[in-house]
C-alpha cells in the first residue's frame, strides 16, 4: 500500500444544502422521548447539491437540528458510504456513522464500526478500530485521526500496514501525506521487501527525499545481500540512512555492534557508502575477521563481495592474529596499518613508520619453537598464506632478537596490545513481527446494502 493513497476527502453535508425527499414509503409525524420529530419509512430517499443517500427509514428531529437514518447508502462525487446507522447535526455540520461502516473512494475503502465526519474541521475520527484497504495492501489500528484541512493523519494502537513493498507495525503513526512525512512510535517493525532490509526500534522516521532515522535503546537494522547469501546485522542507539541517486548512505551512532557472515566489529560511530563499499569506524573501535583482531583509533574497511578486500588504520593501531594449531597471537603495530585480503584471506599486513613486530614460530611438527621480535623506523611487512603467517621483511633501522621457546614465551606482548574476543559481536538473533499478521477477513459481517453494490458493479464489468 503506497502511503500517499490512504485518505480520502470527509463527505460534505452541507447544512444550507436544502434536502430533498425524493422517495419514501410513507411519512408521518411522531414524538419520540417528548421530542417532536418526522419519520420517513420504507425506501428512503433523501437528495441534496452533494449526495444522494438511501435509507430503510430517517427520523427528523424538528426542535434538535438532527437527523436519525437507518441502514444507509450515501453516494457522492468522490466516494460512497455505508453504515448501519447515521446521526447527522444540521448546524454543526457533523455526522456519526455506527454500526458497520464501509467508506468507499476511488484511493481505498475503510471499515469500522465508528467514524465521526466533522466538516467545518475537515476531520475524521475513528474511535473504533479502522481498516483501510487499496488495491496494494492494508492498513489497520485500534484508532485514528484524519485532518484534511493539512492532509496529516494519527492512527494509535497495534498499527500494521502491508503491502506489495513492505511491512510496518509500530504502536503509532504519525504522517503528513501532501509532504510525505511519516514517523512510528513504539515497538517499531519494519521489513522492507525490496531492499531487503529490516528494522526495529522505538522510533522511524521516513521523508521523500530517501532520508531515514531509526533510534531505540537497542535500534537493529539487518540486510540480506541480493544474492542472499550474506546477512549483515547492525545495532546501536540511532541509526541513519539516506538515499540519493548515486548512493546508500548509512551513519550509526552509541555502542554499535556490527555482524556479518565475514566480519564484526564494535565502534562509538560507523559510517558505510555502498557506491565505495567501504565502513568508516571511530571512537575505539574494534574490527575482527576470522581469528584476526584490529584495534585502532580510526578504521576503514573496504569490501568486495562483502568480504573485506582492505583495511586502514591509524594512528597507532596494532592487529593481533591468533595461529589456529598453537593458539599463540602474533602481532603487528605501527603509525599506519594496511592490511589486504584475497577471497577473504589475509594476504599481507603493512605498517609504515615505528613498527613493531612479534610473530610465534613453528616447527616441522606445528609445535611452538620460539618467536622473533623486530622494531623498525619504516614500514614493515608480514605475509601470509592461505591465512597462516608465512614470512616478513622490513626496511631501515631494523632491530629485532630471537627467543628460544620457553614458558615465558606465549605472554609476550607488544606495548599497546589488545586481545578482545569475548567483545566480539556474535549473530543477533532475527527479529520477528510482534503482531499476528493482518487478518484477511473484515473486521464485520458486510452490510445487505454493500453486498447489493459490490454485486451490481460486477455485473456491470462482466457486461
Amino acid at each position: 500500500m503506497a502511503l500517499q493513497s490512504l485518505f480520502w476527502g470527509p463527505p460534505q453535508i452541507h447544512a444550507q444544502s436544502q434536502v430533498f425527499i425524493e422517495n419514501a414509503d410513507r411519512a408521518e409525524g411522531a414524538v419520540l422521548d417528548g421530542q417532536n420529530i418526522r419519520k420517513l419509512l420504507g425506501n428512503v430517499v433523501l437528495r441534496t447539491e452533494e449526495m444522494r443517500m438511501e435509507a430503510d427509514s430517517a427520523y427528523q428531529f424538528i426542535d434538535r437540528n438532527l437527523i436519525h437514518a437507518f441502514n444507509i447508502q450515501i453516494e457522492t462525487e468522490d466516494e460512497v458510504i455505508w453504515a448501519d446507522t447515521l446521526y447527522h447535526n444540521t448546524f454543526t455540520d457533523v455526522s456519526q456513522f455506527r454500526g458497520r461502516v464501509i467508506i468507499e473512494s476511488p484511493a481505498n475503502t475503510v471499515f469500522s464500526e465508528t467514524i465521526d465526519l466533522i466538516s467545518p474541521l475537515d476531520l475524521a475520527i475513528f474511535v473504533t478500530p479502522v481498516r483501510f484497504e487499496d488495491e496494494d495492501g492494508t492498513l489497520i489500528a485500534e484508532s485514528g485521526l484524519y485532518y484534511q484541512a493539512v492532509d496529516s493523519a494519527v492512527f494509535r494502537g497495534n498499527v500494521q500496514l502491508a503491502d506489495t513493498a513492505q511491512y510496518l507495525e509500530a504502536d503509532s503513526l504519525f504522517m503528513n501525506r501532501s509532504k510525505e512525512l511519516y514517523e512510528l512510535h513504539g515497538n517499531v517493525f519494519a521489513d522492507d521487501y525490496e531492499e531487503k532490509v529490516t528494522f526495529t526500534g522505538n522510533y522511524l522516521f521516513a521523508d521523500s527525499a530517501g532520508y531515514r532515522l531509526l533510534t531505540g535503546d537497542d535500534a537493529w537494522m539487518m540486510e540480506i545481500s541480493e544474492n542472499e547469501t550474506d546477512t549483515t546485522h547492525l545495532i546501536g542507539k540511532k541509526i541513519e540512512l539516506q538515499e540519493t541517486d548515486t548512493a546508500s548512505i548509512m551513519d550509526a551512532y552509541q555502542d554499535v555492534r556490527i555482524w556479518s557472515t565475514k566480519f564484526s566489529a564494535i565502534a562509538d560511530t560507523a559510517n558505510y557508502q555502498d557506491d565505495d563499499e567501504m565502513f568508516r569506524l571511530r571512537g575505539s573501535p574494534i574490527l575482527w575477521q576470522k581469528n584476526i583482531q584490529l584495534t585502532g583509533p580510526y578504521i576503514e574497511a573496504t569490501l568486495e563481495n562483502d568480504d573485506i578486500k582492505f583495511l586502514r588504520s591509524y594512528t597507532r593501531p596494532i592487529v593481533v592474529k591468533e595461529d589456529t594449531v598453537t593458539g599463540r597471537l602474533n602481532q603487528m603495530a605501527g603509525d599506519t596499518l594496511h592490511a589486504y585480503f584475497e577471497s577473504g584471506e589475509l594476504e599481507r599486513v603493512v605498517v609504515f613508520d615505528n613498527s613493531e613486530i612479534i610473530f610465534h614460530q613453528k616447527d616441522e611438527d606445528d609445535e611452538p619453537d620460539g618467536l622473533m621480535e623486530m622494531i623498525a623506523s619504516g614500514p614493515s611487512t608480514m605475509f601470509f598464506l592461505d591465512g597462516e603467517f608465512d614470512f616478513f621483511k622490513a626496511e631501515s633501522n631494523i632491530d629485532g632478537s630471537y627467543l628460544e621457546e620457553g614458558p615465558q614465551i606465549a605472554d609476550r606482548r607488544l606495548s599497546n596490545f589488545q586481545w578482545n574476543p569475548e567483545r566480539k559481536p556474535q549473530r543477533p538473533p532475527i527479529q520477528l513481527p510482534r503482531l499476528s499478521p493482518i487478518p484477511e477477513k473484515m473486521p464485520f459481517e458486510l452490510p445487505p446494502r454493500y453486498i447489493r453494490y459490490i454485486e451490481g458493479r460486477e455485473e456491470i464489468v462482466e457486461e
